[in-house]
């Protein structure tokens, strides 16, 4: 593999923290011509995860969350493919790409590691339940709380009809609690157009291994959320653990009072109970937190020179030496900070290099019916007030003035009209396309091509010439 005289910076992952990083050297070293910026990303779109949750309940439309990589980047190069492995000593990153899977390999001379993190999900569940990490996870969602609907309008008998209508999710995070109640509102929203279906309310069950939701929060503003989901209807059970699900019979098992575990029957499980570090952050061979990789004050890897990461997959501690929560505000801020250290060590000004320090603003959650909870600077507060305050918080932090309008757009179309109930994906659907047809026939053609082709070719990237086996 040939070497390039370009400094050659690569960034794994494009989720909050890589993007942002990837922005401010976008705006400061990547338009030098002796150095190069690479986004390594299996997806060429940002989604901004807080408001999954709306899209899966129809309050938004998918493509206004997903924020375009090329559009927002002017001299930092995007390659859309999936990273398998880094060497350290070689300085390499390989990566895999395009349906055949052709493998490319990368040399470095800064890494910013930055992949994130995925659902912890238990391996003998994973099967039967939906997650709320991916925006193919909210619109497989949606679908399916609709079909869910149309099958229980459908159906004649009552015990089948409210286990269709039942509906759990496992976890009191944000992400639980705010998909919980936006399920809840959107229920409510439809249930002129599903008569038969929800002439009895649907049974909503949020599970929470803990002693109260939302743990990060104060537990005054906890309390408030338990009471406001159980006035909505939902039913919330704390320090109860999910025993067992095969996709239709639910087994919980609660400590304290009730010992025995109690079995109900459920058609969706939604798990948004802790989160586990990706398989190549998992693959690598670094000193790690609780999954997380263990950096300095800078956000540099010690021992690996010119190696640094940031987000969710890296434990940075705070003054108090704990880690930084994996929260958005954080990957952004964590992002543009580690972005200007590594810019400082491309020019060489070591001086510049400074340590991560962040003081969280705040926090918050929706709590369905225009209700949320908050804490700012201190100040707690809730209700109307406090959902304001979200969606305001939300839509200023939401890249791109374009999305901006079309999200501001859609909230303010939805308080004068109910959502729509079109079931774009269905089993049919599926089943009767030609998706598989076209995959098969690219394969083929893809073969062919690789066949005609000598085994190993050079692929040129800028100035730097790479293997492709």
């Amino acid at each position: 593999m040939e070497t390039s005289p370009r400094k050659r910076i690569v960034i794994l992952g494009a989720g909050f923290a890589g993007l942002y990083a990837a922005l401010e050297l976008d705006r400061s070293v990547a338009g030098d011509p002796a150095v190069e910026v690479l986004l390594i990303n299996p997806q060429n779109f940002l989604v901004f995860t807080p408001m999954l949750h709306e899209v899966a309940s129809g309050s938004l439309d998918p493509s206004s969350i997903v924020v375009p990589i090329r559009q927002v980047l002017r001299r930092v190069q995007l390659l859309q493919a999936e990273t398998t492995a880094v060497d350290f000593e070689a300085r390499t990153v390989t990566t895999v790409h395009g349906l055949e899977r052709q493998t490319r390999v990368l040399h470095f001379d800064y890494l910013l590691l930055a992949a994130g993190s995925q659902t912890r999900f238990p391996p003998a569940l994973r099967r039967h339940v939906h997650g709320m990490k991916t925006i193919h996870d909210a619109l497989l969602l949606r679908s399916w709380l609709i079909e869910l609907l149309e099958r229980a309008e459908l159906e004649d008998n009552p015990e089948r009809r409210r286990a269709l209508l039942t509906i759990v999710v496992a976890g009191g995070g944000f992400s639980g609690v705010e998909t919980i109640s936006a399920i809840n509102d959107f229920l409510r929203d439809v249930a002129r157009h599903y008569p038969r279906a929800l002439a009895e309310a649907p049974a909503l069950l949020l599970v929470e291994s803990n002693s109260r939701l939302l743990p990060s929060f104060e537990p005054a503003l906890s309390a408030y959320t338990e009471s406001r989901l159980r006035a909505a209807g939902i039913d919330v059970r704390l320090d109860t653990r999910v025993a067992a699900y095969d996709g239709r019979i639910l087994t919980l098992d609660a400590s304290g009072e009730s010992p025995a575990p109690n079995s109900l029957a459920a058609h969706t499980l939604i798990w948004t109970a802790g989160v586990a570090p990706s398989p190549l952050i998992e693959s690598l061979p670094l000193a790690k937190e609780m999954g997380r990789i263990v950096v300095d004050a800078n956000m540099a890897v010690p021992g690996h020179d010119g190696v640094w990461a940031c987000g969710d997959c890296a434990a940075i501690a705070d003054p108090d030496g704990k880690p930084y929560p994996p929260t958005a505000q954080h990957a952004v801020r964590q992002g543009r900070h580690v972005g200007a250290n590594i810019a400082a060590a491309v020019r060489g000004q070591v001086s510049k290099i400074r340590p991560f320090h962040y003081r969280m603003l705040g926090q918050s959650a929706a709590i369905g019916r225009q209700r949320a909870v908050a804490s700012v600077l201190g100040v707690k507060f809730s209700g109307f007030a406090a959902w304001l305050f979200w969606r305001s918080a939300y839509l200023f932090m939401l890249p791109r003035l374009d999305r901006k309008l079309r999200v501001f757009l859609q909230w303010t179309l939805e308080m004068c009209f109910a959502r729509d109930t079109v079931q774009l994906l269905t089993v049919h659907s599926v089943s009767s396309g030609r998706l598989e047809e076209l995959l098969d026939s690219a394969r083929a053609a893809e073969s062919a091509s690789a066949g005609a082709a000598a085994e190993v070719r050079e692929d040129r990237i800028s100035d730097q010439t790479v293997t492709v086996r």
